[in-house]
């Protein structure tokens, strides 16, 4: 007799049948051990002893009754449920070995609906408990994660041998680059290389450096080229961001306007017309802005996912997520410290990339060391709160502006100092450098580009 608290969403009756059919043919245990686990059994008893019969069979043993008693003989389970004999019935008919795999995949399949009811149920309990209440956004994120992963059959895992992974790269190679280029600031195009699926490409310097601006930029060339981008903004709201996209859409259209005129809503009524038509323009380009304060890596997936089925509904494909910025995104769970946190971050957004498909551009702040040294030029060391990142990222690109550090210690003009520092400031007006200090697929490097603070638009 089975568990009389089996859950009800089950078939015992498949498991024992699979289980017998195991045991009569072992070479069915290969073919099955890819489709179901020893949790995914409902009867926990059904569990272990499949986990036994892959134990024997892979160590090159028999794994039938006889030599599985042994190990189970002791188990209370097996005596509530009739003892050896209850072994020996299990393999009284052969009539499941044809039909072991359809049985496999049924076990497998009630298993991702009972973790999907229980994972809700844990969900709608947190929604109806008051006491301790949790935000929203983050209860719908659990959600809508359960539901991602219980559609989701393998996690995105491929396996294959080594000689089917060398023809899938030679099938590749005659396809297009699966990866996105910004193309408006083709300086940062050939020193970063495309950011393909899968990719975790930082950006990231101190504040003023202009990372929102490039991130931007970045997204405009993306999108105005046909391929899907989501640029998430756990920073500024959406209306500022639109102000930005809109002044670097028009830069260089002979109808560019200031971004200071736009954040401090003195626009004329002409400019107010101009920003209404690239608006119209701009609806045609496969970009979404996501405004979303107080972030978590699971609740950042869902909204993933949002945007990969909205735009797959209008033929386009995601291919760029942009994260504005990395230390405001929240982990999971609660940790220790701030180390840890960011650890988990880091390792989330290159889980992410890696499980969606998509590229993940994340801006990061570097810390405080790089403005306290003589020479401003940043460094690995200054990624700022971990080390993990440095470890999860593809690609890591600094930006440096010496004009804003120039602007910050001008002489006297009455000073010795001050015909230098015009001719160093002179020399640095305008210019942004794109410092590849990590690039996993290709050598460091930097690329020089065009700052038009004025327009917040970045060239090159």
């Amino acid at each position: 007799m089975m568990n009389p608290d089996a859950p009800a969403i089950a078939n015992i009756e498949a498991e024992c049948a699979l289980l017998g059919a195991m045991m009569i043919e072992n070479r069915l245990i290969d073919r099955v051990a890819d489709i179901v686990r020893a949790e995914d059994f409902a009867e926990p008893f059904m569990g272990r002893l499949f986990t036994l019969a892959m134990r024997e069979h892979n160590l090159g043993k028999l794994a039938n009754p006889v030599t599985l008693k042994p190990y189970i003989d002791q188990d209370p389970a097996l005596a509530e449920l009739g003892g050896s004999g209850f072994l020996a019935q299990l393999t009284g008919s052969g009539a499941a070995l044809v039909g072991a795999v359809d049985m496999a995949e049924q076990i497998a399949d009630l298993a991702k609906r009972r973790r999907l009811s229980e994972r809700l149920l844990a969900v709608a309990a947190e929604c109806e408990d008051l006491e301790h209440f949790e935000n929203l956004n983050e209860l719908a994120g659990k959600a809508e994660t359960a539901i991602a992963e219980a559609l989701d059959t393998q996690g995105g895992a491929q396996t294959m041998s080594g000689a089917k992974a060398i023809e899938a790269n030679l099938g590749q190679q005659f396809e297009d680059a699966p990866g996105v280029l910004c193309r408006i600031i083709p300086s940062l195009d050939v020193a970063l290389g495309a950011i393909c699926p899968g990719d975790l490409v930082i950006l990231a310097s101190r504040p003023g450096m202009g990372k929102t601006a490039t991130a931007i930029s970045y997204a405009h060339g993306v999108a105005e080229a046909g391929d899907g981008v989501t640029f998430v903004s756990l920073e500024m709201r959406a209306a500022q961001l639109g102000g930005r996209l809109a002044c670097d859409a028009l830069f260089g259209t002979g109808e560019a306007i200031p971004y200071k005129a736009v954040s401090e809503n003195r626009c004329t009524a002409e400019q107010r017309r101009t920003m209404a038509r690239v608006a119209i323009k701009i609806r045609q380009w496969p970009l979404w802005i996501e405004d979303l304060p107080g972030a978590s890596i699971s609740r950042l997936s869902a909204i993933v996912r949002k945007h990969k089925r909205r735009l797959a509904a209008r033929g386009k494909i995601l291919k760029l997520v942009i994260v504005d910025y990395l230390q405001l995104l929240a982990p999971d769970y609660r940790t220790k410290n701030l180390y840890e946190a960011t650890s988990l971050v880091s390792r989330g957004l290159k889980s992410l990339a890696k499980a969606e498909g998509v590229g993940v551009l994340a801006l990061c702040q570097l810390s405080r060391q790089v403005e306290q040294r003589t020479d401003k030029r940043p460094t690995l060391s200054d990624l700022r709160d971990s080390g993990q990142i440095e470890q999860d990222a593809d690609a890591i690109c600094f930006l440096l502006r010496q004009e804003e550090y120039l602007k910050r210690t001008e002489p006297h003009p009455d000073s010795a100092d001050w015909i230098d520092w015009r001719h160093s400031f002179d020399r640095a007006r305008g210019k942004v450098e794109f410092i590849i200090a990590k690039r996993r697929a290709g050598e460091q490097s930097i690329g020089h580009g065009l700052w038009h603070g004025e327009y917040q638009a970045v060239r090159g």
